[in-house]
Formats: structure tokens, sequence, C-alpha cells
């Protein structure tokens, strides 16, 4: 059985990575609503047929940009996860890179927000609502890592997670979109006393 050269496979890859970032470009500027495919291949620089050799349409399109860079955020909090400091060190800094995630992400921004004309519901919904399950998973991994390290007291990671999550993304989507009350960083470490206190093994 035949199989594709690597020379090709590298050439069609890149091909798919042009495509997705002219589709960022148009979307952010125009709306993922009104972009068309159309003008996605040819902000590519490539064919129709090219396009939709990789892509079968703008909803395909538009899920798989979010899902490359989700992938990229999810495996940044995994590293995080796994890496060392301790369990109120590590939620600060998931907390901290879902902001700076979302203040350059414009794209995920946008889903975020659920902004009719710049996103694609239920596209956007699908993906924010496997983006708050994948976070959840990484911040209850570390609340139990606190609790069997013995720092946190006897919780229910699951919920305790669920309750971080929502509140975070709040104060991340204030933040992000220019609506924010009060300093970021301010409420943020507010946040995290209250919740490390509030399961501080003490």
């Amino acid at each position: 059985m035949a199989t594709e050269s690597p020379e090709i496979s590298e050439a069609s890859e890149g091909t798919r990575e042009a495509i997705l970032e002219a589709a960022r470009r148009r979307f952010l500027r125009f709306g993922a609503r009104k972009t068309t495919m159309d003008e996605v291949a040819r902000e590519a620089g490539c064919s129709r047929t090219t396009l939709y050799t990789h892509f079968r349409n703008k909803d395909d399109l538009y899920a798989r940009l979010l899902e490359q860079d989700a992938e990229a955020f999810i495996g940044e909090g995994r590293s995080i996860v796994d890496g060392e400091g301790s369990a109120r060190r590590k939620i600060r800094r998931i907390v901290d890179l879902t902001r700076r995630t979302y203040a350059r992400n414009g794209v995920m921004r946008l889903a975020l927000a659920g902004d009719a004309e710049m996103s694609l519901d239920p596209v956007a919904h699908a993906f924010n609502r496997d983006q708050e399950q994948r976070t959840i998973e990484l911040l209850r991994q570390v609340i139990e890592e606190g609790v069997a390290e013995g720092s946190l007291r006897s919780v229910d990671p699951e919920r305790i997670a669920y309750l971080m999550f929502h509140l975070g993304s709040v104060l991340v989507e204030r933040e992000t979109s220019g609506i924010a009350d009060y300093p970021f960083d301010e409420v943020v470490s507010l946040m995290d006393d209250v919740f490390s206190r509030g399961i501080a093994n003490v």
C-alpha cells in the first residue's frame, strides 16, 4: 500500500496551518459569521478545492481553529499540574495562564463572550463546554494533590474546582473584555486568598 511521502505530508500540514491562520485573521477582522470560505481561501492563497480538502465547511474550520488553540492551553495547564510547586501556587498559575491565553487569543475570547457576530454558535458553545470540563479537571487534580499532601483540608475537589473555574471565568471575561471594575491582579489575589484560607488545612 502506497504511503504519502514526508515532503507531501509536511507541505499538506503547512497548507493547513496557513488556512487556519488566514481564518484567524478574517474572523478577528470581520467576524466568523460574515466571513466566507472563499475569502479564507483568498487570504490563505489557496484554491477552494485545497481549502475543502482540509476542512468540510466553515463550522469545521472554526472548530479546528478553536481546538488547536485549546490544545495549546491545556498542554500548558498540564505542565503546571505536573510541575513543581505547592497546590496553591499551581492554582494561581492556572488562573494566570487562563488570563494570558484569553487576553492574547481573540478567537477564544470572542467564543467565550458568545459574540453572535464574531463567533459561530453552537460551535462556540460546544467549545466552551469542553474547555470548561478540561480546565476543571486540571484544577481538580491540583486540589486532590493538595489534599493528599496535607496542605488542603478534606474537601470535594470536583465541586471546589467547579466553583473556582466559574468565578475565575467571570473575572477573566470581564478583564479581557475591558469592563473589569477592579484591577485583575488585585481581585485574583483576593480570590486566591479567600479560597486558600477556606480550604487550607490549618
